[in-house]
């Protein structure tokens, strides 16, 4: 078990998880780019027929929420939400991880509250009156029972939920082991990870600079 824990993070993004938010996050993406290709073939219709053929303005409005949702799981396996670290940077190993449960915990706990009120609204939304047997509809032409794409959003706000509760699992697990450098790479910020970026901000700064010895003419 402990093997698993230390694994690199290329090797631990193999895992179910990692898996399963990555395909998410790739049909998230293909989800967006539908809705790029809607977008442009509404605007040919609105100059050519003067009409929205495809009714992009709504469709995208469903996809752009269930896409979000479900792509949230993704930057949590991959460590890409955005993170203040200079104060984190200055604890010791043993603060940081601290640090790391902190934001993780209240990542969970906001993940859980979304999902609970994605799945009320849902269900708030499926018990109002409406022409047919599902509830609401949207105030448009395409009359979409809004219980569809409510429910959409709803599981991918829940699958983030269970993410961040596996993952919490796995941290309080780790720090229960004293597996400081197992939190780290799970959840933590790592030290080269911030001397890459400071790497690589100092040489855009010095691509950037002129010439020494160089004026205008």
């Amino acid at each position: 078990m402990s093997k698993g824990l230390t694994e690199s993070p290329e090797a631990r993004r193999e895992g179910v998880l990692e898996r399963l938010s990555r395909l998410m996050a790739w049909s998230a993406g293909g989800a967006i780019l539908f809705c790029a290709v809607l977008v442009s073939l509404d605007v040919f219709a609105r100059n050519i027929f003067n009409d929205n053929l495809f009714e992009s303005f709504e469709i995208t409005i469903y996809l752009y929420a269930v896409t979000v949702a479900f792509s949230f799981s993704f930057a949590l396996t991959t460590k890409t939400h955005i993170r203040i670290d200079v104060v984190y940077a200055r604890f010791p190993t043993i603060g940081r991880a601290i640090l790391d449960l902190i934001a993780l915990a209240m990542l969970t706990a906001l993940s859980i509250i979304l999902a609970y009120f994605a799945w009320s609204l849902t269900i708030e939304s499926f018990g109002l009156p409406g022409p047919g047997n599902y509830g609401a509809v949207s105030a448009s032409d395409l009359a979409v029972p809004l219980v569809i794409p409510q429910s959409v959003w709803a599981l991918g706000l829940t699958w983030f939920a269970f993410v961040c509760v596996i993952y919490m699992l796995r941290g309080l697990y780790s720090f229960g082991r004293g597996d400081l450098a197992a939190v780290t790479a799970l959840i933590g910020i790592e030290q080269r990870e911030g001397e890459a970026e400071l790497e690589e901000t100092l040489s855009i700064v010095k691509e950037g600079d002129p010439p020494s010895g160089g004026g205008t003419t």
